[in-house]
């Protein structure tokens, strides 16, 4: 009952979007009963709009270890594995959900995404063999639409930069 009271308080301050005092109270409530799915699932929701992708994704992936069948844990850890650049782990979190709800528009959606970032990043091995270099930065560009917390596609988009001779904006990205 005392876990429940915080995960109240933590959707409260979520729906506030305060989300620094959600993380908190879900926190207290994950530490009065550890094996609760939701706690976890809403502890990592909350990472993720603090842009703390790394956690969230640790969070989300207990949340479906004490739960297989808890959706949204799977739909979250499939955004936080996209987020970071991790296509195709992100597409099989995405088809699990579909597994247990093959109506999923969320997650039709998001394997989409989870492709199109696949097609960028083979597109832009492609280009930087023929040192194809703006096509690349193209190709990033639009990768990191989808997975915004991708140092790797940060990285190669800065290379790539700084191969054009176009170093302010490479120094910038890096």
């Amino acid at each position: 009952r005392e876990a429940e009271s915080f995960k109240e308080q933590g959707n409260a301050y979520y729906a506030k979007k305060d989300y620094n005092e959600a993380y908190n109270y879900y926190t207290k409530a994950i530490d009065t009963c550890p094996n609760n799915a939701s706690y976890y699932g809403n502890r990592a929701a909350t990472l993720m709009m603090l842009g703390r992708f790394r956690e969230a994704l640790g969070d989300a992936q207990q949340s479906v270890r004490l739960d297989d069948s808890f959706v949204r844990g799977h739909l979250r850890e499939g955004k936080c594995h996209l987020s970071l650049g991790n296509a195709m782990a992100a597409s099989r979190c995405f088809q699990r959900v579909l597994e247990l709800d093959h109506k999923n528009t969320q997650a039709q959606q998001e394997l989409k995404n989870a492709s199109t970032v696949l097609e960028y990043e083979k597109i832009a091995e492609v280009d930087f063999e023929k040192r194809d270099f703006r096509k690349v930065v193209f190709c990033m560009d639009r990768a990191l639409e989808f997975a915004p917390a991708c140092h790797r596609f940060k990285i190669l988009k800065a290379e790539c930069l700084a191969l054009l001779g176009r170093y302010p904006e490479a120094q910038s990205v890096a």
